[in-house]
């Protein structure tokens, strides 16, 4: 029997279709290398958009975070009687006077019970509306205030002062009844130092102007 022998193709031949399929497969890649730019340069847009929000937002996080602090720096004096301003707040003390008989506030900041002064010891109480006229909350705290008698500063007495420390709302105002426990005999001056301001709020009465003769 005769067997079918098997057709060679031509080496001319094969090494024409090797060329095709290498044509065809850098065809391929030429035609993939756009779309891989494409998407190496939306991956960078992307990440470069997201640094930049990243970055607003922690710049509007901390100028949010200062505005409630005033731009006035340094010491403040006042007097009694007169609303002092600083900054977006006010500040009013509308009295500060030695007294023996120290007057109550409905909420005080300790409910523990109040106690007599010591020998040569006098009580002194200050009245303070402070207002908010900014557009953030102001923290306004009792414990912020001292009162210079002599040349000693003295805390409250937080049995007999109040209310309790608040965030201030915008547009809104608190009075606070202070009282403060120091030697008698002594013209009181009210110190304020909160911790949105840089200095210390200074508050006496008025100095009497001297008549002169001649």
């Amino acid at each position: 029997m005769l067997r079918a022998r098997r057709f060679r193709q031509p080496e001319a031949i094969r090494g024409a279709e090797r060329q095709a399929h290498g044509r065809g497969r850098a065809s391929s890649l030429a035609m993939l290398f756009p779309v891989v730019l494409a998407l190496i340069l939306a991956s960078g847009i992307l990440w470069s958009a997201g640094c930049s929000k990243r970055d607003d937002s922690a710049n509007n996080g901390s100028s949010s975070s200062t505005t409630s602090r005033s731009k006035q720096t340094g010491d403040v004096q006042g007097q009694i009687g007169k609303t002092l301003a600083v900054g977006d707040v006010r500040v009013t003390v509308n009295a500060l006077e030695a007294t023996l008989n120290p007057s109550l506030p409905s909420q005080r900041i300790s409910e523990q019970a109040p106690t007599p002064p010591a020998a040569n010891e006098s009580f002194y109480q200050a009245f303070v509306r402070v207002e908010n006229l900014g557009g953030t909350p102001v923290r306004v705290d009792g414990q912020d205030f001292y009162c210079l008698v002599g040349n000693s500063p003295h805390a409250i007495d937080v049995t007999r002062s109040g209310p309790e420390a608040r965030s201030l709302l915008p547009r809104t105002s608190v009075d606070l009844l202070l009282t403060f426990r120091g030697p008698a005999g002594f013209e009181p001056v009210l110190l304020y130092r909160p911790p949105w301001y840089d200095g210390t709020i200074r508050v006496a009465q008025p100095v009497e102007a001297t008549p002169t003769t001649t």
